[in-house]
């Protein structure tokens, strides 16, 4: 059985992380701090990328923005309790990061000075770090490694840019052929199959990149990429979307997601059921069923690059790098559905249906007036898992909340309602029993 969740004390969003507006009929969730702790890092740079290869061990790298004119990787064997430096360059950047074990990292980006791609290995787990020389002109916006020896990059620097080593980053060959657009992520699911997303379009290989055929189009620039299986896998994309296929990339849906304004750069699932996205804001998201519903959580040092070792383990880096050992605490879900518009006679709180439930269950609520409502769950010893307020009054009819439990442990909650005028005077209060069976 899971462990209950711990729940921070009930705080309001700094306002750069609260959303601007929602659709009619949504609700605007009160938030409960997440249970993501900031770590102390010794430089002040933006994280470009984060890797953990187990519970203590991991890396991270950063750009040169700022001064010095430095980039740096960073390191800790405490899980992030300690990072300390293990390189830094001057007038470069460092843009990806691929940790093979715990001798064998890549790290990549761009050198301005020499013009060409700032790639850097350790073999011996960052006691030293090897500069191996590459082509002119090539840059690594992304890298994957498979192995200590198999790898690929991508680059928009000089138009499609896709390349591949066998050896270690000692020689790189070019593979673009059948890619027209600039090219900014690269994913390959096992030495053969590989994507890679250039502006709005996304393309597939099934022999390790000797050809490239289109796969889909979109409108949206592609930011991130996860496979999952040959057949399931998620992209990350700008104007907030989350694409999702389960064909190996012949159809795509946008899975809802609460986010208003940003992009998605980074994204992963962990199994069967629980995966975490981020962007450049305070909010990572998080799904408990394979993305058919995103929430969030709030992360002070943002969500740029992500890194997970199971379900609860993980860590996020942009302005700083934060951790958490429970899977980030509560998550909040915005999902409201207008059932009826005929006017009901009187406030209402229904039995949640089903009862007892496993993992979704359905709130539904009567409203006479227009009016603002707040919903709480809350544990039989009173600690809340979730609230959801409307940012603006709900008009009068019949409504309905969905609500996902996949992340709490089997038991006896409470959902509670109150309905007030938009101020301070309280229109109708009630409470209810469920029961979460798992």
């Amino acid at each position: 059985m899971k462990k209950l969740l711990l729940i921070l004390l009930f705080a309001f969003l700094r306002f750069s992380a609260v959303p601007l507006f929602f659709s009619a009929g949504c609700l605007l969730p009160f938030h409960l701090h997440s249970q993501w702790v900031q770590q102390t890092v010794p430089v002040s740079k933006p994280i470009t990328g984060i890797k953990f290869i187990d519970a203590n061990t991991g890396w991270a790298c950063t750009d040169n923005t700022g001064s010095p004119n430095r980039a740096y990787i960073i390191y800790t064997s405490n899980s992030g309790t300690n990072w300390i430096i293990q390189d830094s360059v001057n007038n470069a950047t460092y843009g990806a990061i691929s940790v093979i074990n715990n001798n064998t990292v890549y790290c990549g980006g761009y050198d301005f000075s020499s013009n060409s791609a700032n790639l850097k290995k350790t073999t011996n787990g960052g006691l030293n770090w090897v500069l191996i020389p590459t082509p002119t002109n090539m840059a690594i916006a992304d890298m994957v490694f498979l192995n200590e020896d198999s790898g690929w990059s991508c680059s928009s620097n000089v138009g499609a840019d896709v390349r591949t080593t066998t050896n270690g980053g000692l020689n790189w060959i070019v593979r673009t052929s059948g890619i027209l657009q600039q090219t900014q992520k690269i994913f390959f699911l096992n030495y053969n199959t590989g994507y890679c997303g250039a502006n709005s379009q996304l393309y597939k290989t099934t022999n390790a990149g000797l050809n490239w055929n289109q796969a889909s189009v979109f409108v949206e620039q592609i930011n991130s990429i996860f496979f999952k299986n040959i057949n399931t896998g998620w992209l990350g994309c700008t104007n907030r979307k989350i694409k999702f296929t389960a064909n190996g990339g012949l159809n795509w849906i946008e899975q809802p997601n609460p986010l208003i304004f940003g992009t998605i750069n980074s994204l992963i699932m962990i199994n069967d059921s629980i995966g975490y996205a981020g962007g450049r804001s305070l909010y990572i998201y998080k799904t408990t069923n394979l993305g058919n519903s995103w929430g969030y959580q709030i992360d002070s040092s943002g969500s740029f690059r992500i890194s997970f070792i199971d379900t609860i383990k993980g860590w996020s880096g942009d302005f700083g790098i934060s951790h958490t050992t429970n899977g980030g605490g509560a998550i909040t879900y915005v999902g409201i559905i207008n059932i009826n518009t005929n006017i009901p006679n009187e406030y209402k709180l229904f039995q949640n249906y089903p009862n007892p439930f496993n993992s979704q269950t359905n709130i539904r609520f009567s409203l006479p007036k227009s009016s603002s409502v707040r919903i709480k769950i809350y544990e039989i010893a009173g600690k809340e898992k979730s609230i959801w307020q409307s940012d603006k009054e709900l008009e009068a009819g019949t409504h309905e909340l969905q609500f996902d439990a996949n992340d709490l442990s089997s038991g006896v909650y409470f959902y509670s309602i109150t309905v007030s005028d938009g101020t301070s005077n309280t229109r109708f209060k009630e409470t209810k029993k469920m029961v979460l069976v798992k």
